[in-house]
């Protein structure tokens, strides 16, 4: 079961989607009716990863692949994700969790 929020990382892209519960990924068609690449990911609040290419009902479900990210790695997700965005001071950004880290993504996109 998700942690949430998470994130979605995709393939060679720095550009990540924040997804706040399930009901903002059930209501939104865009992230759940669309086709994923093998290694695009979601990324949930305690740092595991699901896969999302398996399809039930014709859309998306996020499923466990047994692997976890680091806060640092999420970190340096982050920091690629706001420098992508035109943030000034990438390398100062910090946050103590990996939820925290989710919220600086929340708050970047909201701009």
């Amino acid at each position: 079961m998700v942690n949430w929020p998470g994130i979605i990382k995709h393939s060679d892209d720095a550009e990540l989607v924040y997804v706040s519960d399930q009901s903002a990924w059930d209501n939104d068609a865009d992230l759940h009716y669309i086709k994923y690449d093998e290694s695009d990911c979601l990324i949930d609040a305690s740092g595991n990863i699901y896969t999302l290419t398996k399809q039930g009902n014709k859309h998306v479900k996020p499923e466990p692949n047994g692997v976890s990210m680091s806060l640092d790695e999420i970190l340096g997700m982050v920091k690629a994700h706001a420098a992508q965005s035109g943030s000034c001071c990438v390398s100062k950004l910090y946050a103590p969790t990996i939820y925290h880290a989710f919220k600086i993504v929340e708050s970047l996109n909201e701009t």
